[in-house]
């Protein structure tokens, strides 16, 4: 059985599952998700949809999978977790919902997503998925453009949990037996459990979004033109002393 080590594992790890197949390895409790993300995202093409189980994960590794799909490495994420992390899965990875925005290129990815997430037109799934299964033991990456597929089946650290950790790896065409295998009741699961996730328009992506809240600019006038302006001049007269504003009034 191959030993696998942080520094080694993006050399190492591809050339393993290149050659064998199908594989099994070990760690010391200090490869995480992240290292393996990096280590064998590359295997397939760009485009890709990234398959995720694990006990919880944290906003560093939501940003690292943003960070991939705002690069277009992958284009749909599934993801599963035994921990409730849906506000923090919608704080870094939902898209808005809702009427686009902006220009004309934003308006049609958005109308996009719309008809992804609600069927209308040529749809396909939406880009996030995200359910929850307090059942859930087993820990899974994968990543499948497809036409090949890798996955990595054990335990997915988000830090280093010293100990050693068992893991089995399988890389082929999505129709070989190893990857049908190891994802056909993945699959399954995710599509009875998971739910795309999408926040309003206006929210932001980070900790406004986590906690629900509408992000509005400090200090922008809401409403017409007109009432802006009506509530431009309350204020500016409200500044004034009061010496000079009953001046004001008795001339009046």
């Amino acid at each position: 059985m191959a030993y696998i080590e942080p520094c080694c594992a993006e050399r190492q790890l591809p050339r393993l599952l290149k050659e064998q197949g199908m594989a099994f390895f070990q760690t010391s409790g200090d490869v995480t998700v992240r290292h393996l993300m990096k280590s064998v995202g590359c295997m397939v093409k760009n485009g890709c949809t990234m398959w995720l189980m694990a006990a919880s994960v944290d906003v560093e590794l939501l940003r690292v999978i943003r960070h991939w799909q705002e690069r277009g490495w992958v284009a749909q994420v599934r993801l599963m977790t035994r921990e409730d992390c849906e506000a923090a899965v919608a704080g870094e990875l939902a898209i808005p919902a809702g009427k686009p925005q902006g220009t004309v290129e934003d308006e049609a990815a958005g109308a996009a997503v719309i008809q992804q997430q609600t069927g209308q037109g040529a749809a396909s799934e939406a880009a996030v998925m995200y359910g929850r299964d307090e059942r859930l033991t087993d820990g899974l990456l994968a990543f499948d453009d497809g036409k090949e597929a890798v996955v990595i089946q054990g335990e997915m650290l988000l830090g280093t949990v010293p100990g050693m950790k068992g893991y089995a790896g399988c890389f082929g065409a999505v129709a070989s037996d190893a990857v049908k295998g190891a994802m056909d009741a993945v699959k399954a699961l995710m599509k009875a459990r998971t739910k795309a996730v999408t926040r309003p328009y206006g929210e932001t992506q980070g900790a406004a979004a986590v906690t629900g809240e509408m992000v509005i600019p400090a200090g922008k006038p809401q409403g017409t033109e007109a009432g802006a302006a009506v509530a431009a001049d309350v204020k500016q007269e409200e500044k004034k002393p009061k010496r000079v504003r009953k001046a004001k009034k008795e001339s009046t």
